[in-house]
């Protein structure tokens, strides 16, 4: 059977636990292999895809995880080889073994061997393989109740539904920072570090008057900027722990640092996450040079730095594309930030929105702080001693910039024109907000797009915001008699 690396592992899962094998198996070495408990389905976020699995392997029974994959070099290009979590993995399973090896490696450096599935499934199992790909293709579409109906709604309706949910969906990411900015100036007054430890902070916040002079301290602004900013380069699977570093390590403690610079920042960051490997003496010459480079660093730096570490196990690699994988954030996070603290970036975007008019002047200058150009060690490695198969042109390409500026930039600049009394700017910040055109779509907005039987308008920011609103809000919690469209649809 020729292997379609987009088979999606679920199927693999489903020919494990139904063991839907048409001989006996054997590993890659040749030993025989007896599956005599597949093991229990791990629904967690990271690690092993089943645990607890008895498996028979020539003469020894083993105990232990069992990792599934779709090709044998998955092992490496998801991490599992840097990840501890799966350490007691005893029978790495593949559909097809694209590799010369016939195991793969822990971190702990002990040798897994790998069963390929490939050639133990019958024609009969391999139509039922495609035909079960097919109907999983058909799920990935999403579901929205009125996608036979909506067609009787006027177009300009939907529109006009859709552009007043973009607009409460940018409302509340402002009241998010009104918020934020309140706990942070609540911080820095009782001089609590995060993760904060105090059980009637919230109570302290409601209770407390804050005046126009308690947000004017740049530091203050930078700092929200500075988290959302890391939260975002998280993407789903580590928007909650880089959140967490940027707390950790904020924006106070950068700027004691002696002639800052972004080789500074980024070893920093890495230290303080918890992935800078405890082994630096390795055999190539350019990640050991890195590693010695930034290990000077941080040891010139430490005895500055008094709060706590990240565990390198919190951080998720599990199915991640390389290119997205959190060492590369990191690297695009350190550049950022030595724009926010070096080139005072925040201040400069601030003049960006009073010198220029022009909508596609403005886009272009806000984009072009946020893009960010592959350099040095991280454009060729996706993982340290882990080289790409191409250099990265981008650690930010222009589809992420968008999505910064429309989700972050914009909603913070609103709020700072807003508590500054500058009316007219704050008005700037919502007008471009209005008529900001995206370069790049998004899987569930063209999905919506299409049901609603829109064309273009999924490129323009407030509609696009209206539909993730409208599908996450109404369509996937049923709630058809709460929604303009769906009134009109289901009455």
């Amino acid at each position: 059977m020729k292997t379609n690396p987009k088979i999606p592992e679920e199927l693999i899962y489903k020919i494990w636990e139904e063991k839907r094998i048409d001989a006996s198996l054997t590993t890659a070495e040749g030993l025989s292999i007896e599956i005599i408990d597949c093991g229990v389905r791990n629904t967690d976020e990271a690690g092993p895809d089943y645990r607890h699995a008895r498996i028979k392997i020539g003469n020894i029974t083993f105990a232990g995880d069992v990792e599934i994959d779709t090709l044998h070099s998955d092992w490496k290009a998801h991490g599992h080889n840097l990840n501890q979590r799966y350490n007691k993995v005893i029978l790495h399973a593949v559909l097809s073994n694209d590799s010369s090896y016939p195991f793969v490696v822990t971190q702990s450096g002990r040798k897994v061997p790998t069963l390929s599935l490939e050639g133990y499934l019958s024609a009969t199992i391999k139509q039922n393989i495609q035909q079960d790909l097919k109907a999983i293709q058909s799920e990935d579409e999403i579901k929205m109740p009125c996608s036979q109906l909506n067609h009787n709604v006027d177009r300009r309706e939907k529109l006009s539904y859709l552009k007043n949910l973009g607009l409460l969906r940018f409302r509340k990411k402002c009241e998010k920072n009104i918020e934020r900015l309140k706990e942070i100036v609540l911080l820095n007054e009782l001089h609590i570090k995060e993760p904060k430890v105090f059980h009637d902070f919230h109570k302290e916040i409601s209770n407390r008057e804050y005046v126009q002079k308690d947000f004017e301290h740049l530091e203050l602004w930078q700092q929200l900027y500075y988290e959302q900013l890391f939260e975002a380069l998280g993407y789903s699977k580590n928007k909650d722990i880089m959140l967490k570093l940027s707390k950790a390590v904020d924006i106070k403690f950068f700027k004691t640092i002696d002639e800052l610079n972004k080789e500074k920042i980024e070893s920093i960051l890495f230290h303080i996450s918890g992935m800078f490997p405890d082994v630096i003496d390795i055999p190539n010459e350019e990640t050991s040079e890195y590693m010695r480079n930034s290990l000077d660093l941080w040891t010139a730096i430490k005895n500055n730095y008094d709060s706590g570490f990240l565990n390198k196990n919190e951080w998720n690699f599990f199915k991640l594309r390389p290119q997205n994988f959190p060492t590369i954030r990191i690297a695009a996070g350190a550049r950022l930030l030595e724009k926010i603290i070096i080139h005072e970036q925040f201040i400069r975007i601030i003049n960006i929105f009073k010198q220029h008019s022009d909508i596609n002047k403005l886009i272009t200058k806000l984009r072009n702080e946020i893009i960010i150009k592959g350099e040095g060690y991280w454009a060729g490695h996706y993982n340290f001693n882990k080289e790409t198969k191409t250099k990265l042109n981008y650690f930010i390409g222009l589809g992420r910039a968008d999505e910064i500026v429309i989700n972050i930039i914009l909603p913070i600049y609103s709020v700072y024109f807003e508590i500054h009394g500058d009316k007219d700017l704050s008005q700037k910040v919502l007008n471009l907000f209005l008529n900001y055109y995206q370069k790049e779509g998004n899987h569930l907005v063209d999905q919506v797009n299409d049901i609603l039987g829109l064309k273009n308008e999924k490129f323009r920011s407030v509609y696009y915001q209206g539909m993730i609103d409208l599908f996450r809000n109404y369509c996937i919690k049923n709630k058809c008699m709460e929604c303009e469209i769906g009134k009109k649809v289901f009455n």
